[in-house]
């Protein structure tokens, strides 16, 4: 006798065997157990810890570590998908990025802090680091608006938060009603006192951190690593970019360029005569902004054109102009230079002779980029690198301490500017001119922490140097 064969599945069995299906949330019956994470209970954590380090304080070392406990956080939500040597990576990674926030909290700290935050939420979720960085701000955005519309608890059971709507909010009409009814409850109520309860500006800093806070913990679910299919771009070579108008535009470019450079070589270099009533200092303080604005579009221009050049001789044109881009931001640098030894030192003229600095170490590889026929994305990728280093050893150092030395070394002093400055300066001004700002300004003073919070160790040194000046003048 043949076996009859069933073939399929009854209906009603698929409709009443749902619990025999693996659970894609709970891991239930796919073998493995996913462990819970918590993210509502951990919110509320960090909220409160942030509340406890930064916004009851001044901000000092309390926000680095706060930094370290979201990072800690984040490391919970995905600790059974990161492996550990990308976890050990992201956390020496953060570690460094911390470093001139444990030094002096400032705005620069703050992002390159918050900066290295994003780039360990990246690390610990995936491989496209670069392209989880740039969505986390746009994804975690989203993520959060379709978590509040949909208003779910991560949780066994996945209850709603609408759940509760009806019944706190009615029942919350119906307790204000007996309240208004019952004499000894308006009584009770006219007497408590309302001062210890937290002001409405507080609660509002609760929720826009909660906002800002709640992506981080939700990273395993937003696809940040996911490959984003394109369309193969194809250069046209029609248009107001071509090959004709970036030929000509070279050369002009470059003969343009080529005079400013002869009268930067002569006026600057070659000590040939100013006309009367043009001092070197005025003529430097005329160009040297302009001419790095020049530069950077020259920079822009540069990599636009390239996929426009056919043959050596356009590729000769565009190099030759790049590296007069260099020699003008040479003679930039020496322009801010003659301007400072006529005028002295200010925080705005420092930051300008670091970012002339990095706009020629960027035109240099703008250089190595076109001699090397590499791509724009590789030069782009070290100039930005550059940038990032710039402004991290900035971080580190004691800017209104050398702009305070400088002064007060060099003439022309500006007494006035030194005594506005921050209490960085604090220290050059006790230990050579101490009697600077007496009687006429209030000048640099140094904070001291009163906990552990505010503590920065740029602080603490710059305390005991203090220290140590005052007690050798006394002896």
């Amino acid at each position: 006798m043949t076996p009859m064969t069933v073939r399929g599945v009854p209906r009603g069995l698929q409709r009443d065997a749902w619990w025999m299906a693996p659970d894609a949330q709970t891991g239930i019956g796919s073998g493995t157990v996913v462990p819970k994470t918590y993210r509502l209970p951990i919110l509320i954590a960090l909220v409160v810890v942030a509340d406890f380090l930064v916004m009851r304080s001044d901000v000092g070392l309390g926000f680095v570590a706060l930094i370290l406990t979201l990072a800690t956080a984040v490391h919970w939500t995905l600790r059974t998908t990161v492996a550990r040597v990308t976890a050990i990576k992201a956390w020496a990674l953060l570690a460094a990025s911390l470093v001139p926030a444990f030094d002096l909290f400032q705005f620069t700290s703050f992002v390159i802090a918050w900066g290295g935050l994003m780039v360990f939420a990246a690390m610990m979720s995936g491989d496209r680091i670069g392209a989880a960085v740039r969505r986390l701000p746009f994804y975690g955005v989203s993520q959060t608006w379709r978590d509040v519309w949909s208003a779910r608890v991560n949780g066994p059971d996945r209850s709603s938060l609408t759940d509760w709507i009806l019944p706190l909010g009615v029942g919350g009409v119906f307790a204000a009603l007996f309240a208004a009814a019952n004499p000894l409850v308006t009584t009770w109520l006219g007497g408590f006192n309302f001062d210890h309860l937290p002001s409405p500006w507080r609660v509002v800093v609760w929720a826009f951190v909660a906002i800002v806070f709640w992506p981080l913990l939700r990273l395993s679910v937003m696809g940040l690593h996911k490959p984003v299919a394109r369309a193969r771009v194809t250069v046209k070579r029609v248009g107001v970019l071509n090959a004709r108008s970036v030929t000509r535009a070279l050369i002009m470019f470059n003969l343009l360029f080529a005079a400013q450079t002869l009268m930067d070589v002569g006026f600057l270099w070659g000590g040939v005569r100013l006309p009367d009533g043009l001092s070197y200092a005025q003529y430097a303080h005329r160009g040297a902004y302009p001419l790095m604005i020049t530069a950077l579009l020259a920079g822009g221009f540069a990599l636009i054109a390239q996929p426009w050049l056919d043959g050596r001789g356009m590729r000769a044109l565009l190099l030759a102009w790049v590296v007069q881009n260099l020699v003008l931001v040479m003679s930039s640098i020496l322009r801010l230079d003659l301007y400072i030894d006529a005028y002295g030192m200010t925080h705005l003229r420092f930051a300008a002779v670091v970012w002339m600095v990095v706009v020629a170490l960027g035109l240099g590889v703008l250089v190595m980029q076109i001699i090397g026929r590499k791509e724009a994305i590789w030069m782009l990728q070290r100039a930005f690198g550059i940038g990032v280093f710039a402004v991290y050893m900035s971080s580190l150092t004691n800017v209104a301490g050398y702009v305070a030395r400088h002064q007060l070394t060099h003439t022309p002093l500006d007494a006035g500017y030194v005594c506005q400055l921050n209490e960085g300066a604090a220290v050059a001004v006790a230990q050579l001119q101490p009697d600077l700002c007496d009687n006429r300004y209030t000048g640099p003073t140094l904070s001291v922490p009163n906990d552990l919070r505010e503590w920065a160790f740029r602080n603490m040194r710059l305390r005991h140097s203090l220290a140590a000046t005052k007690a050798g003048a006394e002896v």
